[in-house]
């Protein structure tokens, strides 16, 4: 019997859903266009893990994603290298993540309201 594990990080990106939703932002903006090895999700999931880590450099990014590789499959993404990370960054239209982060604020909006009364001013 084989025990599989999904890493916390893996645990995060799933309870966060929105994966149909960005990958129609993807279609509406074409980010997926032309582009060879990273996808636009890839490059979504390096960025959340920046974030979530508090990673510092493009080199701690990609260190980080390459020492869980095993992990990144149960999301659907592959770690990537820090130049093919800088020019995704650069080139990738940051309004689709812009939308997706108002998606994803309406997705949990109730929630948010609900946990917090101060969140309200947050909200707006």
């Amino acid at each position: 019997m084989q025990r599989s594990t999904i890493s916390m990080f893996a645990q995060l990106v799933q309870l966060m859903g929105g994966k149909i939703e960005f990958h129609n932002l993807v279609n509406k903006y074409q980010s997926d266009k032309g582009a060879k090895g990273l996808t636009t999700w890839s490059q979504f999931i390096a960025m959340l893990f920046c974030q979530l880590t508090g990673a510092d450099s493009l080199r701690e990014i990609s260190d980080g994603l390459y020492s869980s590789l095993g992990k990144l499959s149960h999301i659907g993404a592959t770690a990537v290298c820090r130049s093919t990370l800088s020019y995704a960054n650069s080139k990738r239209p940051y309004k689709l993540y812009e939308d997706f982060y108002y998606v994803l604020l309406e997705k949990f909006r109730h929630e948010i309201q609900a946990r917090t009364p101060q969140a309200k001013s947050y909200l707006v």
